[in-house]
């Protein structure tokens, strides 16, 4: 039997009825669509109705570690405050700015516990752009840390609904209208984090996009949403130990206490399902004041991290200290990556910088389908570094050519999702993106191989049309990647007069090394096309500005050259 049949059958057995993760159908916003029967109703049962021991590390935070039982009771006593202080009911929003603070997790966890919605801001914005965001979904409350409440504040006219901003760690001054830790202490009383009714469709989080094409948008995801996205990772990893037993591969006897080092930030959805599935299994939570890929080995080994998921620069910058410190974090059993697309060089560079006893794997979602749609296990990662997997059996996926129509597999075309993880629209705004039927359209170019794993081609807006020939900037940073003196790449379209675009990269070489834009062009030649291979470069030791997905902002890179005319082209052919 070979393995993707094999697959497919503990598949069935898993999602048929009795099999812990049995899928029925539910009718959701007038769309029939398939769902995990017995899984939990709200993100709130699912972060309260766990009883772990009270003793064990719920989050680490530097050198402060709190239980799960100190955890527990912030949360009552700060949903207590959200509904006697500040008057919170259900669907009221709640807002969240600040880094990977403790209080976060406490924050969002009593939000959703009294029927909010929590709305997790984007800690690198501005302050306008943070008021923007404020104004757009009509905050009630903000928790803020202290930089994020200095850049509102000023601006504070601009939110007459918003009712207090509540400042974590002010330092020496309180700039807030309450501050965190004098408001926990003056309030014992605990608030029953069951008694409000909610219902797997009511809203609960309104997730901003990253604003790359445009002004950022708040996805609207229900509990249903959150909780298929939850499913769809547990479904997963019991499905891949269950093919190790098939293969007969050994497995290490579970950790003592899992535990995840979170590199990236929590607004993001790459990270936010992390937070709502640890509290399953009492994951103990490791964070990171900012990333350091030094201090995240020290934390690796102290605190005994079992699994990591990072956005592939962090990943490379974890690769270059484990190689540099000579490190052999023994404990670590799992470093995904997600949130942008990986090279082939640095999947392998996992496997063998590790020694083959660490897994990896990624997927593909996107803030509107709060989280993965599809997903890939390490030992078909190894083999198709490019893959970012085969959708979960509660994701729909069509390939869509320009005339709207299913391509074949193997050619590429936009993907097109459908299921109960996705968004139920914008907050305040309309969009052809939702379509009537249940599909949400990405935006992506995609290519569906014949054994179902997908594989991400480029963003519709970032092909290079050059002299009606489309180049796909993936493709062409994926070929730059290779090269042993660069460290990362950007492929964008410049325009020209001659051709309408021009294939211009961006390149930022390795520590130490000395290569060339005719070097780089060399190397390309050899691998690619004529019409794909870059003729403009900017060479140099900077990093790619990125947002904090760790997605490359090409707008930004875009203004690095200069407009052509036809009397200057010449000088770049």
């Amino acid at each position: 039997m070979d393995e993707s049949r094999r697959r497919a059958e503990i598949v069935a057995e898993l999602t048929a009825p009795g099999g812990g993760f049995a899928i029925g159908t539910a009718r959701v916003r007038g769309v029939e669509l398939p769902v995990y029967t017995d899984a939990p109703a709200s993100v709130r049962d699912v972060l309260v109705a766990a009883a772990h021991p009270p003793d064990r590390p719920a989050v680490t935070f530097e050198d402060v570690t709190r239980t799960w039982g100190e955890h527990t009771d912030l949360v009552a006593r700060f949903a207590t405050l959200l509904v006697e202080r500040y008057g919170i009911g259900k669907g009221d929003r709640v807002a969240i700015a600040m880094r990977n603070y403790p209080e976060w997790v406490v924050v969002f966890a009593a939000a959703v516990a009294v029927g909010a919605v929590c709305v997790p801001l984007n800690a690198w914005w501005t302050g306008s752009e943070l008021v923007d965001a404020l104004a757009d979904c009509g905050a009630a409350v903000l928790v803020a840390d202290r930089e994020r409440t200095e850049s509102v504040q000023p601006q504070r006219h601009r939110l007459p609904g918003l009712r207090a901003v509540v400042e974590v760690r002010p330092g020496e001054a309180v700039r807030g209208d309450d501050e965190w830790e004098a408001l926990l202490a003056g309030e014992r009383r605990r608030f029953d984090l069951t008694s409000v009714p909610i219902d797997p469709d009511d809203d609960v989080t309104i997730l901003y996009t990253s604003g790359t094409s445009g002004r950022p948008k708040g996805a609207v995801a229900t509990n249903r949403a959150h909780v298929t996205v939850l499913s769809n990772l547990r479904l997963h990893a019991v499905v891949e130990s269950r093919l190790a037993q098939w293969r007969g591969e050994p497995l290490p006897p579970p950790p003592e206490q899992p535990t995840l080092l979170v590199p990236g930030p929590l607004f993001h959805v790459a990270y936010l399902p992390r937070l709502i599935s640890s509290a399953v299994t009492g994951v103990h939570l490791v964070l990171m004041h900012r990333w350091d890929a030094r201090r995240a080995v020290e934390l690796i080994e102290r605190e005994g991290v079992d699994t990591l998921t990072a956005v592939p620069t962090v990943a490379r910058q974890l690769m270059d200290e484990i190689e540099r410190s000579g490190a052999q974090l023994p404990s670590l059993r799992t470093l995904g990556t997600g949130g942008a697309q990986s090279t082939s060089a640095l999947i392998a560079r996992i496997g063998t910088l590790l020694g083959g006893r660490v897994g990896t794997g990624t997927g593909y979602g996107l803030t509107e389908t709060t989280g993965a749609m599809v997903m890939i296990g390490s030992r078909d990662y190894f083999r198709r570094p490019l893959s970012v997997g085969r959708p979960f059996p509660t994701s729909q996926l069509r390939v869509v050519g320009a005339d709207g129509c299913d391509v074949p597999d193997g050619e590429v075309g936009e993907a097109w999702f459908k299921g109960a993880s996705l968004a139920r629209g914008y907050w305040n705004h309309d969009s052809t993106a939702f379509t009537a039927d249940g599909w949400f359209r990405t935006g992506d170019l995609v290519r569906r191989d014949e054994e179902g794993f997908v594989h991400i081609v480029d963003r519709i807006k970032d092909v290079v049309i050059r002299g009606g020939e489309n180049v796909y900037c993936a493709e062409v940073e994926e070929v730059l990647a290779e090269h042993p003196d660069v460290q990362e790449a950007a492929v964008v379209g410049v325009p020209d007069p001659l051709l309408g675009e021009e294939v211009a990269a961006v390149v930022r070489v390795a520590t130490g090394a000395s290569v060339t834009a005719e070097d780089l062009r060399d190397h390309a030649r050899r691998r690619l096309a004529a019409f794909k291979v870059p003729t403009r470069f900017v060479v140099g030791s900077d990093a790619l500005p990125r947002n904090a997905a760790g997605k490359v902002l090409k707008r930004e890179l875009r203004t690095r050259f200069e407009p052509l005319t036809v009397l200057s082209r010449s000088d770049h052919t």
